[in-house]
C-alpha cells in the first residue's frame, strides 16, 4: 500500500513581536476549531530529485480529528475519527486500520492536537525568513522516530508551507491553498466505513473487532 506522510497542516493568526518561537507557533493555534484547505505535495530524495507529486485536500477538526484524501493521480484516503486512523487506497481496493493514538504520537499530525502537546514533542527554533515568509523548524525531542525535522512557513497571516525531512532523506513539500480557518464541517467527514468488499488489515494483521 502506498505511504503518504500524515500531515500536521495549519492556518494560523500571527502574533507579531514574541521572544520565544514555541510560544510563537503555539500562538498561532489560538481560537482554531476547524480548517479547510487544498495542497499540493512534493517529494524529492535525497539529492533533491523529484519522485512525485501529488494533490489534494485537508479537513480538521481539534483537538484529534481530520481528514486527508489525495485526489490525482490516484485516490488515497485517511481518517482520523479520535480513535482509531483509516487509511484507504481505491486503487488497491484495502482499508488499513489502527488505534490512532499509536499512529500518531510522533508523527507530524501531532501538530493538530493540543499546542501544550506540541512543546512537549518538539524542540521549536526560529530560522532566518525566506520568500518573505517567516519560517520555524521543529526537531523531535528525543530523536526517534522517522521524522528529523519539520519546516513551518508563514505569511503575515497564514500557514503557507510545510517541510517534513524523513531519516531515508526525503523531503515532502506541502503548499497550501484556498485555506479557511473556522468552517462549518460535517461531522460525517471524520467517520468511515469501509466499502464493501474491501480487506480490512488491522493493527494485528486481521480485521479489526
Amino acid at each position: 500500500m502506498r505511504r503518504a506522510p500524515l500531515l500536521g497542516l495549519l492556518l494560523l493568526p500571527l502574533l507579531a513581536g514574541a521572544a520565544d518561537p514555541a510560544a510563537t507557533v503555539r500562538a498561532w493555534f489560538d481560537g482554531v476549531d476547524t480548517l479547510r484547505a487544498r495542497f499540493t505535495q512534493r517529494v524529492y530524495d535525497s539529492g533533491g530529485i523529484l519522485l512525485r507529486e501529488t494533490r489534494g485536500e485537508l479537513a480538521i477538526a481539534r483537538p484529534d480529528r481530520f481528514r486527508l484524501e489525495y485526489t490525482a493521480p490516484y485516490r488515497q484516503l485517511y481518517v482520523a475519527d479520535g480513535e482509531r486512523l483509516w487509511a484507504y487506497d481505491e486503487d488497491l481496493e484495502q482499508v488499513t486500520v489502527h488505534p490512532q493514538a499509536d499512529r500518531l504520537r510522533e508523527s507530524p499530525a501531532l501538530i493538530l492536537a493540543d499546542p501544550a502537546r506540541l512543546t512537549r514533542a518538539y524542540t521549536v527554533r526560529a530560522l532566518p525568513g525566506e520568500g518573505g515568509l517567516r519560517r520555524f523548524e521543529l526537531t523531535p525531542r528525543g530523536g526517534s522516530g522517522d521524522v528529523e525535522k519539520i519546516i513551518l512557513a508563514f505569511d503575515e497571516h497564514l500557514l503557507r508551507a510545510m517541510e517534513i525531512h524523513d531519516s531515508f532523506g526525503q523531503r515532502t513539500l506541502l503548499r497550501f491553498e484556498r485555506l479557511q480557518i473556522n468552517p462549518l464541517l460535517d461531522d460525517r467527514q471524520f467517520t468511515f466505513t469501509p466499502p464493501p468488499g474491501v480487506d480490512v488489515i488491522g493493527a494485528d494483521g486481521a480485521p479489526p473487532a
